[in-house]
């Protein structure tokens, strides 16, 4: 069984893990070429365990829903786990749902 995290655009999850960042080195700036690289970092650091695999939801079709394009581009299939992380609806809220492919 593999886990899929599909999680926001680059941007924003860049965004969010530069301002964290900026507890850790205060005053350091990232431009946002720099916070497109933290989001990608960050998605192969996760990616580097077995079955684990991070789709940013841009790389998503939009004509298709969330699910199918996992099976159809990325290879999720019956029993897989997905994990999705959305902004929620105040500054820096970040939602999770998690769920698996049914047979």
């Amino acid at each position: 069984m593999s886990i899929f995290y599909l999680v926001p655009p680059r941007p924003f999850l860049g965004d969010r893990f530069a301002d964290f960042l900026q507890s850790l080195f205060p005053g350091l700036a990232w431009d946002s070429v720099s916070r497109v690289r933290l989001a990608e970092m960050l998605g192969e650091a996760a990616s580097e365990r077995d079955g684990v695999y991070v789709i940013y939801r841009e790389d998503l079709p939009r004509e298709e829903p969330p699910i199918q394009a996992l099976v159809n581009g990325f290879g999720a299939e019956a029993g897989d786990e997905i994990v999705e992380v959305r902004p929620g609806g105040r500054p820096g809220e970040i939602l999770t749902r998690r769920w698996r492919i049914e047979k």
